[in-house]
């Protein structure tokens, strides 16, 4: 779940969701390859699909509360 500071929230150059929103982790084609994240400071960037509309964007860490998925685990 998106779950940012206001402080946090303004450095993003990109859209991002609105607070709250959920989304699962996906996988981005970068320059160094297919990935979920990126290293940085603060736990680095995550790839994040965001529901309902298919936003896709990284996120850092720090603006992410996990939850566990909906619905049943499959293995």
């Amino acid at each position: 779940m998106f779950s940012p500071n206001p402080v946090s929230r303004a450095l993003y150059s990109y859209r991002v969701p609105v607070t709250g929103a959920r989304g699962t982790v996906t996988a981005v084609r970068t320059a160094g390859g297919v990935r979920t994240y990126l290293d940085g400071p603060g736990g680095g960037f995550v790839y994040v699909r965001w529901d309902p509309d298919g936003l896709v964007c990284g996120i850092s860490m720090r603006d992410l509360k996990l939850e566990p998925a909906e619905g049943p685990r499959h293995p």
